[in-house]
């Protein structure tokens, strides 16, 4: 089974609050969504936040997994070998939550989608984040 997380984090700056986006696809299938507002952080704590929940949710062996979003930030600091300056807690959650779900499931792979850009899934995402980032709390 061939399974897609797609993630999406957002910030306002002027409620000092953010909110992250995922959906997951089985098949090409939506089987989950989630979203959720976050206090005192910044766009890319939630860019990367949306990847650490969406790998928290994955319990069970799978064939493969790619991992969809629209930041450079996640993507090469993952992949490209990119400075992890900031947010070290949060590298050093996803660096568990990574080596967890690749004993699950050996085939992962990250996909950079260019946000705003008419994708379906990453623009479902980024509403989620965005409406979450509203809400009150």
């Amino acid at each position: 089974m061939t399974y897609t997380l797609i993630t999406d984090g957002a910030y306002s700056s002027s409620r000092d609050q953010g909110g992250i986006g995922l959906v997951f696809l089985k098949e090409d299938k939506k089987i989950l969504e989630y979203s959720k507002m976050y206090k005192g952080v910044t766009n890319n704590m939630m860019e990367l936040g949306a990847v650490i929940i969406g790998l928290r949710f994955i319990k069970k062996p799978i064939d493969s997994l790619t991992i969809v979003s629209d930041s450079m930030y996640v993507i090469g600091c993952a992949t490209k070998g990119w400075k992890r300056k900031k947010n070290v807690k949060l590298w050093e959650e996803f660096d568990r939550q990574y080596s967890r779900v690749k004993e699950l499931c050996p085939n992962i792979t990250f996909v950079h989608t260019k946000g705003h850009n008419g994708d379906k899934w990453n623009e479902y995402c980024d509403k989620l984040a965005v409406s979450a980032s509203k809400q009150i709390g």
